[in-house]
């Protein structure tokens, strides 16, 4: 087209296309539309050099073998030593059981001597008190033909009790029967003190002799019962001989 004047009458732009989608230019209320612009991944340029291989890294060395490497040469050693201490029954046999060692043969001379020393003692120890037994039934017997006072049967009673107390003290262990030897003597002088007792309580006097008859047996039995065990003792031990009277 051309004005009046003859010049080319110039057109009216025509707007873009997405404006009269999304609105006048000048509406901010519509959205806009996408830039248009986009990501184009492109592939490895042909000409790019490869990547240079490269030998794996070597596999780290395990520690293991070196463990039992010195786990073994520590129980080498260990049987080693066992094998050099260890006792053998077969180089060395045991003494023979009648043959006593040096050690046991010095110390049976000793034991030996040791029992004898015993034996001796105990032995004497008893016989003193037989003889001091046999000097009071001499005195009883003074006692009693004097008529039995009260003064001599106390004596006398008071002898015996001593005589009793030593009699349960004495050591025998080592004698022949000692402990039985030890019971009859003791049994015996009870009896003499209960007998003893019955004369004092009837002094001054004497008492019939079936008034002490009972008892003067048990002690007559007791006396006859200890000299069984006695005599071989004092025969041993190269002391007198004694009876039930003497005592």
């Amino acid at each position: 087209m051309r004005d009046p004047q003859g010049g080319p009458v110039p057109r009216e732009p025509v707007p873009p296309p997405w404006t009269q989608q999304w609105g006048a230019q000048g509406d901010r209320t519509t959205p806009m539309p996408p830039s248009g612009e986009h990501t184009t991944h492109l592939s490895p340029e042909p000409w790019a050099e490869p990547a240079i291989w490269q030998p794996p890294a070597p596999p780290k060395r395990s520690r293991l073998p070196y463990f039992l490497g010195a786990a073994g040469v520590v129980l080498l050693i260990g049987v080693a030593l066992a094998i050099v201490f260890w006792p053998s029954g077969s180089e060395t046999a045991p003494p023979a059981a009648s043959e006593p060692s040096a050690q046991q043969s010095q110390s049976i001379p000793s034991e030996t001597e040791g029992s004898k020393g015993d034996f001796d003692e105990q032995a004497k120890a008893v016989d003193k008190l037989l003889d001091e037994m046999g000097a009071t039934r001499a005195d009883l017997g003074r006692v009693v033909v004097g008529g039995c006072s009260a003064d001599g049967l106390q004596r006398i009673l008071n002898a015996r009790q001593g005589q009793l107390d030593r009699a349960r003290n004495l050591q025998m262990s080592a004698l022949d029967s000692g402990e039985q030897m030890q019971d009859a003597l003791v049994r015996a002088l009870e009896a003499s003190t209960e007998s003893n007792q019955r004369y004092l309580d009837g002094a001054p006097g004497c008492p019939s002799e079936g008034e002490v008859s009972d008892i003067n047996q048990r002690a007559s039995d007791a006396k006859t019962e200890f000299i069984g065990y006695w005599a071989p003792v004092a025969e041993k031990a190269g002391l007198p001989a004694r009876t039930e009277s003497d005592i």
